[in-house]
């Protein structure tokens, strides 16, 4: 019989409040899908990562030495840790960086996780999908592989041209990486590369004994071992190696495990902020809800209902609203955001389709949150109310004795700023609602500019390098030598700028793979000023590799170490890596690039198609071309960023819709009395407009101030590894947050001020308080 009475009136209440209610629903389920789809999309990416990493037996660590290192293998036998050993080139394909890692028929670690060959045999060479595209190329076709210098019998070739047949397509561990920022990855069995030894020095060295000699050029070694950081460590303090990293730090592997790691901070901003503003709602709703019904409390606690069951009755309604706006969201969730991320993660990696779980048991984890919520809002809204006696319940206490203000006393004549004194005493008589408008809008707008910023941040990424580097036409060379003379001859053409542009192993805290510019003597295109001992690094590498200006760093180029001393840390968005002159004379690398400076910019095409008739020149491309690959790129994050700006428009649409509607229920009377008074419908609605708009404004500008932090920490644990972000947010962006959260509240009552005309005076004035 109880049960049946609160079932009752609980039915009946959503019945009456079934708009304030909705609020509720939509905010759970804003909430919800925001928590599920990022924590799916976080597992989905490292589901997929690790799914090829196990197929592929993908190695735990990895050793790099000048040649085979019988100390290391000695020392890893004994301690009974499973290894292998392979050959590990840096070469060129076309002008481009490629990196080609030896197996033989024993190999069992590191090996493609998918092929396109039935049965792997060391005399077969496996190349990914992207290196097809990148060098046009199609299985069965041949292609060269230029290394600057392998040694066989004691003596040294340079510039060895090795001719492979592609036998198949993988996905490899170590080849995930989509970008051109890293370079190609190719797997060569040990009897090709002997073949093509045998075929290069004219059968002088037959394909056995170039077998026979491959194992003591091997240069890398595999470790599987659940104990791989304490391994490396040892490896690293007690045996001579160029360097020892787990499979984390790996430059093959350190921007995809980053990424893994990026994916799952996202959880502690955009979650964390609707989390709270949902808290804010739940806790203004219920509080209303509270201070309506107290008399109905203390009637319910003269019929000897206990507080126990005077609190779950109130609060189960809250939960049936959360757990169906939960439910809604943790379906929308999974299926709207994990799409929106695959579309840079399509970009930037190469991960094959497959299939992961929908549901997953922590999502109950975003539920449980809110059934939280609601038990601390409610035990907090109702304890005061609880400690009375019935009778003090069922008396009310409606009255607001609230001190006049300076501008209560001000005189005005006929009192034209009545509307902004009633504005101003609601928003003074009900400081908790007041609280929640202000820092739910100061959310939504602080979302709204982080949308705006990170376009801004893009922009001004792009530009920045565009800045420094003005050049109209880029071009790659397929041999190392210069091509100015050729160049010059085209009439269009005002400057040449070459340089040699290589990858490079970067070292110093940690180890990335970048580049190394080598710039000619005098640049006339190059902004950034720079002497023959200058070593200009980007900010986005030095920030990874933990250096400064003044800090001693050491690249690694065809299993060499060079050591050099950085004097300036420049911002710039694409052109990653280290920056010397030509007359450093540190290394010597001929030209294999450069950047063209036009007399006219609108003979781009003309130049990039004269140019490419030359002999020894592959590739090239415009700045316009660039410009619109640059889109491409930041594509999933503009992509991300409208999302930001969506969620932000819905979030403030609710706050203010559940304000509005609080607002006019609570003042209802007080509508009422006005009309009585002979105040005009225009009049009554000008006050609840004024009060939205000295809320939002002041919220808006509030929340300004957080926009640029929240920018910077979702760009942050969302970086690009295509770019350094240049952060900027402009002036018209703090505009645009500032008007459109106005024009949304302003909207929104407007909506709600049609609601006065329903008011029915005498209805709404004979109940007794």
């Amino acid at each position: 019989m109880v049960k049946d009475v609160l079932l009752r009136k609980g039915l009946r209440e959503i019945k009456e409040n079934i708009k304030q209610y909705i609020t509720v629903i939509i905010i759970a389920i804003l909430a919800v899908s925001l928590f599920t789809g990022i924590y799916a999309n976080w597992q989905d990416f490292k589901y997929k990562v690790n799914h090829i990493y196990e197929l592929s037996n993908m190695a735990d660590g990895i050793v790099l030495t000048n040649s085979s290192n019988e100390e290391i293998t000695n020392y890893l036998a004994s301690e009974n840790i499973d290894y292998e050993e392979r050959l590990y080139l840096n070469g060129i394909i076309n002008s481009k960086n490629v990196l080609a890692a030896t197996f033989n028929d024993n190999s069992t670690i590191s090996k493609p996780a998918y092929m396109s060959v039935e049965t792997l045999t060391s005399d077969m060479v496996l190349v990914d999908e992207n290196f097809l595209i990148r060098n046009e190329l199609e299985i069965g076709d041949t292609f060269i592989f230029n290394i600057p210098e392998i040694s066989l019998f004691n003596q040294t070739f340079t510039d060895v041209n090795l001719e492979f047949i592609i036998s198949g397509t993988m996905t490899h561990p170590e080849a995930l990486d989509n970008s051109e920022y890293q370079a190609s990855f190719i797997y060569i069995g040990e009897k090709a590369i002997a073949n093509s030894l045998s075929l290069y020095t004219n059968n002088l060295i037959n394909t056995d004994t170039v077998l026979a000699l491959l194992p003591s050029l091997y240069n890398q070694i595999l470790i599987k071992s659940p104990n791989i950081t304490n391994i490396i460590e040892y490896i690293s303090s007690n045996y001579d190696n160029l360097f020892a990293l787990s499979r984390a730090n790996l430059p093959s592997n350190l921007n995809i495990e980053s990424d893994i790691d990026q994916a799952k901070k996202l959880l502690y901003i955009f979650p964390v902020i609707f989390y709270l503003v949902a808290l804010l709602i739940i806790l203004t709703s219920i509080s209303e809800l509270i201070n309506k019904e107290q008399k109905n409390i203390g009637l319910l606690k003269a019929l000897g209902y206990s507080n126990l069951e005077i609190l779950t009755h109130y609060t189960n309604i809250f939960i049936i609203l959360c757990i169906i706006g939960s439910i809604i969201g943790m379906i929308i969730g999974p299926l709207i955001i994990p799409p929106i991320m695959n579309q840079k993660y399509n970009i930037l990696y190469q991960l094959p389709p497959i299939s992961t779980p929908f549901f997953r048991p922590f999502y109950l984890i975003s539920v449980i949150l809110l059934i939280i919520i609601v038990y601390l809002t409610a035990i907090l809204a109702l304890h005061n109310i609880l400690k009375k006696v019935p009778a003090s319940s069922i008396r009310g206490d409606n009255s607001y004795h609230m001190k006049k203000t300076l501008f209560d006393r001000l005189p005005t004549k006929k009192d034209h700023f009545l509307t902004l004194k009633m504005a101003l005493r609601n928003m003074k008589r009900k400081i908790s609602r007041t609280l929640m408008v202000i820092f739910g809008v100061m959310g939504c707008s602080a979302l709204l500019l982080c949308g705006f910023g990170i376009e801004d941040t893009l922009d001004n990424s792009i530009n920045t390098e565009l800045r420094l580097i003005p050049y109209d036409v880029g071009l790659s060379y397929n041999t190392n030598e210069s091509k100015l003379q050729e160049l010059m001859t085209i009439e269009e053409i005002k400057d040449v700028d070459e340089y040699n542009k290589t990858q490079v192993n970067i070292l110093k805290a940690k180890m990335i793979s970048s580049y190394l510019y080598i710039l000619s003597e005098n640049s006339k295109i190059f902004v950034p000023k720079y002497n023959e001992d200058s070593c200009l690094i980007s900010s986005k590498v030095a920030k990874e590799i933990g250096a400064k200006a003044g800090d001693q760093i050491t690249f690694i180029y065809n299993q060499v170490a060079y050591e050099i001393t950085i004097t300036e840390v420049i911002d710039i968005s694409f052109s990653q890596g280290i920056f010397i002159s030509s007359a450093n004379g540190i290394i010597n690398l001929l030209p294999n690039n450069c950047w063209i400076r036009l007399n006219d910019q609108t003979k781009q095409d003309l130049v990039l198609e004269k140019a490419l008739e030359l002999e020894g020149i592959n590739y090239g491309m415009t700045i316009d071309s660039l410009k619109l690959q640059a889109e491409d790129r930041l594509s999933s994050i503009r992509i991300m960023t409208n999302t930001v700006k969506i969620f932000a428009i819905l979030l403030a649409i609710v706050v203010l819709y559940n304000l509005a509607l609080l607002n006019f229920k609570e003042r209802i009377k007080d509508i009422a009395t006005l009309k009585v008074l002979g105040f005009t419908l225009k009049e009554i609605a000008f006050s609840f407009l004024l009060e939205i708009v000295i809320l939002t404004v002041f919220a808006s500008l509030i929340g300004l101030a957080l926009g640029y932090p929240l920018m910077y920490a979702v760009l942050v644990i969302n970086e690009n590894p295509l770019l350094s972000y240049i952060y900027k947010i402009d002036f018209s962006s703090y505009l645009y947050t500032v008007l459109l959260t106005t024009v949304f509240g302003i909207v929104v009552n407007v909506i709600m001020s049609t609601f006065v005309r329903k008011v029915e005076m005498v209805e709404s004035l004979k109940a007794v308080d």
